[in-house]
């Protein structure tokens, strides 16, 4: 949830920031908001972003390697981070319906348990009533 609306925000701000900074002179790659979002996608995927995307860009904005540079860290970062969430999160109910499934085979098991000793107690009292009838009997 959250991770993903940091990537929105991530990925929303680079593509403007992108679009004004390397729209006129690459408009096929940053002339609009879209195109650069996918560019951006590109270049976060990490999918020929250096002799594809960035030095061509370099070649005309030396310096464009400040944005880049810290967009690659910023979003590959965030992604790992969100795939290590989902995973953690399925390793984590798993571990949830493993406990709840142990917890209710060890009640099934203390339930039966006790019906088995509830009954032997009563067999108990029965047993020690007759035996006080016949010690009455015997006297």
């Amino acid at each position: 949830g959250s991770v993903g609306a940091i990537m929105s925000i991530i990925f929303y701000v680079s593509a403007v920031m992108a679009t004004n900074l390397f729209g006129e002179a690459f408009p096929e790659w940053f002339g609009n908001l879209g195109a650069s979002a996918y560019t951006l996608f590109q270049v976060m995927t990490l999918e020929s972003w250096s002799m594809g995307i960035v030095r061509p860009v370099m070649e005309v904005y030396p310096h464009a390697w400040l944005f880049f540079l810290p967009f690659i860290l910023i979003a590959t970062f965030t992604m790992l981070n969100l795939l290590m969430a989902v995973i953690v999160n399925a390793v984590q109910d798993v571990q949830q319906a493993e406990l709840e499934h142990a917890q209710h085979n060890i009640t099934a098991k203390v339930d039966a348990e006790t019906e088995v000793l509830q009954q032997e107690l009563l067999n108990l009292r029965s047993d020690v009533k007759e035996i006080k009838e016949l010690i009455k009997q015997g006297r």
